[in-house]
């Protein structure tokens, strides 16, 4: 297959404007394309075990040894968040001395394991995402 290629150069004066032009690659211009490169990119991930609110004047008598209790359970799931949005599910492990997350259900899919309550505890997760 024979192709013709033909080059035009044109000279552009230094104090002109620059032009953007659009990013290619050799991929192609499809999205899918880009995917591969974003897979690195980092992402801060928290992970929320519970909320409380405490007033101005709780707040400002912590101290060393304070305690402030949480609105959640020792067997409560904790929530895996990237980006303020909750991706996942889990419970508190430990691994090598540090704390870890082991995933129990993922956004969205069925539960991995059924607990009961959990559906429940769910549904108040859901209705708090609203």
């Amino acid at each position: 297959m024979n192709e013709t290629v033909q080059s035009t150069e044109t000279s552009v004066p230094t104090n002109a404007p620059a032009i953007a032009r659009p990013f290619e690659t050799t991929l192609g211009s499809s999205s899918a394309g880009a995917a591969p490169l974003l897979m690195d990119v980092k992402l801060p991930v928290r992970v929320r075990m519970g909320r409380t609110k405490l007033s101005l004047r709780a707040i400002t008598e912590l101290g060393n040894g304070s305690v402030v209790e949480l609105d959640c359970s020792v067997n409560h799931p904790v929530e895996v968040v990237v980006n303020d949005r909750v991706i996942a599910e889990g419970e508190i492990v430990i691994v090598g001395g540090n704390y870890g997350v082991r995933i129990t259900q993922i956004a969205g899919a069925a539960p991995i394991e059924t607990q009961s309550g959990t559906e429940h505890e769910l549904r108040n997760l859901s209705e708090r995402l609203k």
